[in-house]
């Protein structure tokens, strides 16, 4: 059902004509009913903007609304994009790329801080000194950790830096 704008103003219109009146007797300036009446009128005028430009998207299919709904239906399918790897790991792309499934498997196992060091060490080639001032703790830490990432990624086919 659409908006019916001159419908809605008379109507806005009779309740001001009270309203005048009202305020008039208690007092108020014409100034101030009037800004009053504006703001009314502002808010009729979103309402109606609202409404005409809000699209109803319903999962019913009758007849009568199932080619108007199926155009938009495609189209939203045709828009959306899926995410077929984690949310929590899209910003390690690389691990999307690998081809071993059990390697892939493992990565994904791993936490966002360890994926984050693995791709810094194998994927972009930093050094452990150069990783040991990124985290600012000692290199030795820094070896211990991809030691024990390595130690795990091993039991997924990983074969270690080529």
């Amino acid at each position: 059902m659409s908006f019916n704008n001159g419908n809605e103003r008379r109507k806005l219109n009779a309740k001001w004509e009270h309203l005048r009146v009202q305020y008039h007797e208690a007092g108020m300036s014409e100034e101030a009913i009037q800004a009053m009446y504006e703001f009314d009128l502002g808010v009729l005028n979103s309402e109606r903007a609202y409404i005409t430009n809000t699209l109803t998207v319903s999962d019913t299919t009758d007849d009568s609304t199932a080619t108007e709904t199926s155009d938009f239906k495609q189209y939203e399918k045709a828009i959306t994009v899926t995410d077929t790897y984690h949310e929590t790991k899209t910003r390690f792309t690389w691990v999307g790329e690998i081809q071993n499934e059990r390697l892939h498997a493992g990565l994904e196992k791993l936490s966002d801080e360890e994926l984050q060091l693995v791709t810094l060490y194998f994927h972009e080639k930093y050094s452990t000194v150069e990783l040991s001032k990124v985290y600012g703790i000692a290199q030795q830490s820094i070896s211990k950790r991809i030691l024990k990432i390595t130690k795990f990624l091993k039991n997924f086919d990983f074969q270690g830096v080529e």
